[in-house]
């Protein structure tokens, strides 16, 4: 039951990351060109977000928050691959990372509820 609940905190704040992560890079690359390793922070989150994705589907049986969970992941991953030949996507990857965030919230309200039955 505890990894359960650390992979779903761990995707809510791999998720959130991303978003801040996200919101800074337009800043960053006014600011200074230096930073192209930026972009490559994202791949981490990825990484991350597919253990926190990995281990809430091995701890639980909720198929709507798995099926937010691993809908969100692999759209965040497309947006991360191609947002450099779509810039419309670095948006989309906004969504994603909110639906992230929001299916392990779910899960983690699931979780409670289910201990207490």
């Amino acid at each position: 039951m505890k990894e359960k609940l650390t992979s779903d905190w761990l995707g809510i704040a791999s998720a959130s990351l991303c978003v801040v992560h996200c919101l800074f890079t337009p800043f960053l690359i006014f600011i200074a060109s230096n930073f192209s390793w930026w972009h490559e922070v994202s791949y981490l989150f990825l990484l991350i977000s597919f253990f926190a994705a990995y281990e809430a589907s091995n701890h639980t049986d909720s198929r709507l928050a798995l099926g937010i969970i691993w809908f969100s992941f692999g759209l965040l991953t497309v947006c991360i691959l191609f947002e450099d030949e779509y810039h419309l996507l670095h948006e989309i990857s906004y969504v994603a990372s909110l639906g992230l965030i929001l299916g392990h919230l779910y899960n983690l309200r699931y979780c409670k509820k289910c201990s207490h039955e």
